[in-house]
């Protein structure tokens, strides 16, 4: 753009802005409290028909009053506010909106106790952000990620391509977010430079943009599902390696392993013993399933080892997975051993009596 065409814009929008500031003066001047710029015209990345991002703080909802859109001069505005919740919110980083926290120009406040609590929002973000990765933050990510796996979920039932389109831009979005959280990051420029901003971060999935790239391109519904799974997979295969990394590794104790085994033992053992001798598929099944669940909860939290038990099933052949249960089982056991910790099991009810009763 050459300077005449820049100057115009900018005079428009002074224009706009000093409008919308003598709306608020007349009639929200107990509700609005901050006015401020931001997006491209903050950033100086705006071309000829970009609009004007403004944050517009409000205090209560009558000043949701302010709000217009419109279009002029062939540029469609949006005014519309923001709330203090919304902004404390960026500042937690609980979203990757933070560029409305950091990068923003103000224009307008109601008092120097609105600047002052902005300022402060501002110094909170910047905080995170230059501060080190945490369990935290990752929690953060899981979200994302998590929302990218249901919304693919959602897509393996589709057979229309629209929808299936849709869908993989709903995980492409949740990912993207995925990937500026695990390098503890925000976008400064908007979408039309995301996937440029993302590439430049210090921890990108290998291949990323190609694999990206093919499901933008892809021709049918079978495509797009295929490499929206590959993008998945790279994207978890990163957020895995970073949390191996900031994740102290937990040790089981005595404490809170204690009575585990019998549980399992209670909970499982018999019903997968009585699946086998009654050829109960589903019930070796089912058990199978809710015993593997056990032992994962039990490795995330515990430290405890991972068991992969359905690994084993084979709904033709019970009796081997009997045996891969029993192995498991055995497994787990060792867990005991390695503190020190007796199972708990009775020849008798009088034995168990005097045990728990003591006497």
């Amino acid at each position: 753009m050459n300077e005449i065409i820049i100057n115009r814009l900018k005079q428009k929008n002074k224009e706009l802005i000093n409008i919308l500031i003598q709306k608020v003066q007349n009639e929200y001047e107990n509700d609005i409290d901050l006015i401020g710029i931001c997006g491209s015209f903050f950033t100086g990345d705006f071309h000829e028909k970009s609009d004007l991002d403004l944050l517009v703080v409000l205090n209560n909802d009558r000043g949701w009053g302010f709000a217009k859109c419109f279009i002029l001069d062939d540029i469609g505005y949006d005014f519309y506010g923001s709330t203090w919740a919304k902004l404390e919110d960026m500042a937690n980083f609980d979203n990757t909106f933070v560029s409305h926290v950091i990068d923003v120009d103000i224009v307008y406040s109601r008092n120097t106790d609105c600047i002052e609590r902005f300022m402060k929002l501002r110094e909170k973000a910047l905080n995170i952000i230059n501060g080190p990765m945490n369990s935290e933050i990752l929690k953060k990510t899981k979200k994302h990620l998590d929302g990218a796996i249901l919304s693919y979920g959602e897509m393996m039932l589709e057979d229309e391509i629209g929808i299936a389109r849709k869908l993989s831009g709903d995980v492409i979005n949740n990912l993207i977010n995925t990937v500026c959280y695990l390098n503890h990051n925000y976008f400064k420029l908007g979408v039309k430079h995301q996937l440029e901003e993302l590439m430049a971060m210090e921890r990108v999935p290998t291949n990323f943009e190609r694999h990206f790239n093919k499901v933008i391109f892809a021709k049918s519904v079978v495509e797009i599902k295929q490499a929206t799974a590959i993008l998945i997979k790279v994207v978890r295969e990163l957020y895995n390696e970073i949390e191996e990394e900031i994740i102290d590794k937990l040790e089981p104790t005595k404490d809170n392993l204690k009575g585990t085994y019998e549980e399992v033992w209670s909970n499982w053992r018999n019903k997968i013993q009585y699946a086998l001798e009654h050829k109960d598929i589903f019930l070796a099944f089912s058990s199978g399933v809710s015993c593997h669940n056990f032992y994962n909860e039990m490795h995330i939290s515990r430290g405890t080892a991972l068991i992969n038990l359905m690994k084993d099933f084979q709904a033709e052949n019970l009796e081997k997975f009997a045996n891969a249960f029993n192995e498991a089982m055995e497994i787990y056991r060792q867990e005991y051993e390695k503190l020190g910790i007796k199972v708990v099991i009775y020849d008798s009810i009088s034995e168990f009596k005097k045990d728990y009763l003591g006497y």
